[in-house]
């Protein structure tokens, strides 16, 4: 029951630290923006996913380190760190196709040459 959340889990959380510090550097750089249609929903809802997800990420790793190092002994710690695991994974889903509909690359310009727009 435990060893697929196991496995998954060092990759989710590198997904969400790779998404979650990528993001706002991609926005700054206009490489995604928020579409047109709909701004102000899927504004709200893409700032919604990142917080949630960075706060999840954050509670998850502070709770990972608390369990192993100072509540090894407790079976109650590795419960509740079980719960912050299984759910780990519903958020993420939520957050990527939060982040799927709410950013959308932005098409690269292609150059115009001026000789080539010229007529004779």
């Amino acid at each position: 029951m435990f060893v697929l959340p196991a496995i998954a889990l060092p990759f989710l959380l590198l997904l969400a630290v790779y998404r979650l510090l990528h993001i706002p550097r991609q926005l700054r750089a206009g490489a995604l923006q928020v579409p047109v249609r709909r701004r102000a929903m899927l504004l709200a809802a893409t700032a919604a996913a990142y917080l949630v997800l960075l706060a999840y990420t954050v509670a998850l790793l502070l709770a990972l380190v608390h369990t192993l190092l100072f509540a090894a002994d407790s079976l109650s710690a590795y419960l509740e760190l079980a719960a912050y695991v299984l759910a780990y994974p519903l958020v993420y889903l939520a957050a990527a196709w939060i982040f799927y509909h709410g950013l959308k690359p932005v098409p690269p310009h292609k150059p115009t040459h001026p000789s080539s727009t010229e007529h004779p």
